[in-house]
């Protein structure tokens, strides 16, 4: 059975919570003060059974009463179709067309017009009061919806209209979503002996079950799901579009207001600044950068600065985009809709969408950047596309994009694959999932080719390469990105200093000078230390070139501690394949090259790693090339 929502809209008392009780049977006035002042005050709620049983049907009826919008507002938030009503003795009144503006910003697109107190005028009058109603909502959301003459007081007309909200609601379809947690709109809290803190409201998101921890934002609360009825009738789960009643454990009333809204309990976080797609109603005034205004967003109602706005006035009738900051913080997410109100005098000047909830700060000759903003509800893709490359070379935690979204990891497979397989976005890092644009690793591709262009042959000591490189949000990553610029051939890591892999270090003064001491002296094998004070150099550099140029094959490490030019053991090869001999001990070999034993034994095991000779016992025996190929070259 699909949950469907109905909600009351029009001037005071213009007999809405009469009609709804004739309809249901229930009296949403529950107040004293209701009941003394003959008007409603708060929302009210009521259930109708459909005898098909298709739809699982509920009221919220609202005030009409010009002061107690928001409270309207809070109440239609959670609605799919509306239930206008219109005294027929009166017809379109301010209020009737202020609810008209904010059913319009809020997306609520069809439904039932009731003209009530039918029986208060002449049935000639009626048909022209009919009329002007029909020509009033011509093109709003309720334009072409069935205007239904009828009667609280004597029943007429009733059934009809009954009919008619029954017909609409089977035509409503709700969206399940299986990658959105649950989340429901606070509109009323109050305690009930024996189950204790209770709220009520409209589920947005999600399906919640009895024991489920949900916590409570933007105030942090958390709670845990102790009874769970609709409309009276207990269930073990609920889901998107019903009218819920939570018995809740671990809060108190004053922990969850109306306003505070409830999720499966995550890292959700509440925002304080929020990018919208907006559209100024026909008759309200200019909405200008600067202003102060109510943006209303669900049952929450938040004062809030315009920050930024493109264009800079917004004039009736317009579309424009604006970054409001609240003064306390709500929880939204991208497609959530808003109603904005002037502060003085209280009226509905439009509202929309959300676009962002963290949205980038601008400065005033940056606002023109408001327009390419995506809607992530149409287009996930291109949303997460823009997201990770505004990040820079930070990139972005697929955790963060899943908060930002309002949608559980899981739901951004089908985007992030999407641009995986265009190549747009890339994994920096697979645990947590780290997400980089293209354009970011291209940046820091350029960037290094120039530092390294730079620093020249010698290249740069890697902490400082880095800290050059990368920002510091970025260092997180500085692996992925070391490597890659090592598989793309950009760079290379030689004694903790990062080159040009197309620089070569035997292009610079003092690594010619280190080579070619070691050609100098031989069988000497000096250490980096004592060819650094030979040559007034800094020992740290020399040891990194030595290491390069062993990297290099122009010198080679013996017994992991001698240190011989390349060029010098290519001649004793070459001496060997001269000797005339077939295998030798380790005194003639001595003897042979004028060395001690302790630079001797390295140098065969050298010639044995070269295949140039092959150890049998104490004695070498030189191992013939094919040709004329020297192994040793």
């Amino acid at each position: 059975m699909r949950a469907v929502v109905f909600g009351t809209a029009g001037h005071i008392d213009h007999g809405k919570t009469s009609l709804v009780k004739a309809l249901t049977g229930v009296d949403c006035d529950r107040l004293p003060e209701e009941k003394r002042r003959g008007i409603t005050l708060v929302l009210g709620f009521a259930p109708l059974a459909d005898p098909l049983g298709e739809v699982e049907l509920s009221f919220i009826d609202v005030p009409g009463h010009e002061r107690l919008v928001h409270t309207m507002i809070a109440g239609a938030a959670g609605i799919d179709r509306a239930l206008l009503v219109v005294a027929a003795d009166e017809g379109i009144m301010p209020q009737t067309r202020e609810h008209l503006d904010v059913l319009e910003v809020l997306g609520v697109r069809g439904g039932v017009v009731a003209l009530t107190k039918a029986d208060a005028i002449e049935p000639a009058r009626l048909d022209a009061v009919r009329a002007e109603v029909a020509a009033h909502l011509s093109g709003g959301p309720l334009s072409g919806a069935p205007v239904i003459a009828c009667s609280a007081l004597n029943g007429a007309g009733i059934g009809e209209v009954r009919d008619a909200v029954l017909k609409c609601s089977r035509g409503v379809v709700q969206k399940q979503d299986p990658h959105r947690p649950f989340r429901l709109a606070v509109d009323r809290t109050f305690t009930v002996t024996g189950v204790g803190t209770v709220v009520t409201g409209t589920a947005n998101w999600g399906r919640v079950r009895i024991g489920d921890e949900l916590m409570a934002l933007p105030g942090g609360a958390r709670a845990r799901v102790r009874a769970i009825q609709i409309h009276g009738t207990p269930r073990d789960e609920a889901e998107v579009g019903e009218r819920i009643a939570l018995g809740l454990t671990g809060v108190t009333v004053a922990d969850v207001p109306r306003g505070e809204q409830l999720l499966h309990a995550d890292d959700w976080r509440p925002s304080q600044r929020l990018a919208l797609d907006v559209r100024v109603l026909r008759d309200a005034p200019t909405v200008a950068e600067g202003d102060r205004v109510w943006v209303h967003l669900l049952a929450a109602r938040r004062l809030a600065r315009i920050e930024r706005a493109n264009p800079a006035k917004i004039g009736p009738r317009e579309s424009g985009r604006i970054i409001v900051r609240l003064v306390y913080p709500v929880f939204a997410a991208p497609g959530d809709k808003v109603v904005l109100r002037r502060v003085s005098p209280a009226t509905t000047v439009g509202g929309g969408e959300v676009l962002d909830t963290q949205p980038p700060r601008l400065a005033r000759w940056e606002a023109d950047s408001l327009a390419a903003l995506p809607r992530p509800w149409v287009d996930a893709a291109a949303t997460i596309d823009r997201w990770v490359g505004l990040a820079g070379p930070r990139g972005l935690a697929a955790a963060e994009l899943s908060l930002r979204m309002g949608v559980w990891e899981a739901g951004l497979e089908s985007a992030l694959g999407k641009l995986m397989t265009e190549g747009s976005v890339v994994i920096a890092q697979a645990s947590p999932l780290q997400l980089l644009h293209r354009d970011a690793l291209a940046d820091v591709r350029a960037k290094a080719a120039e530092l390294l262009r730079a620093a020249g042959a010698m290249g740069v000591p890697h902490a400082e390469f880095v800290a050059q490189l990368l920002p510091p949000a970025a260092r997180h990553l500085r692996d992925f990105y070391l490597n890659h610029l090592r598989r793309a051939g950009l760079t290379r890591e030689v004694a903790g200093r990062v080159l040009s892999a197309a620089a070569s270090p035997l292009e610079d003064a003092l690594a010619g000078r280190v080579a070619e001491f070691y050609r100098g002296v031989g069988f000497a094998a000096p250490s980096p230390q004592e060819v650094a004070r030979a040559l007034t150099a800094d020992p740290r550099v020399v040891e990194g070139l030595v290491r390069f140029l062993v990297d290099q094959k122009r010198l080679a490490r013996v017994g992991g501690k001698w240190v011989l030019h390349r060029q010098v053991l290519d001649e004793v090869v070459a001496s060997l394949r001269d000797w005339g001999v077939e295998g030798f001990d380790v005194s003639a070999f001595k003897a042979r090259f004028g060395l001690t034993r302790k630079l001797a034994i390295p140098v065969l095991e050298w010639l044995d790693s070269q295949r140039v000779t092959r150890r049998e016992g104490d004695r070498r025996r030189l191992v013939r090339p094919r040709g004329e190929t020297n192994p040793g070259a």
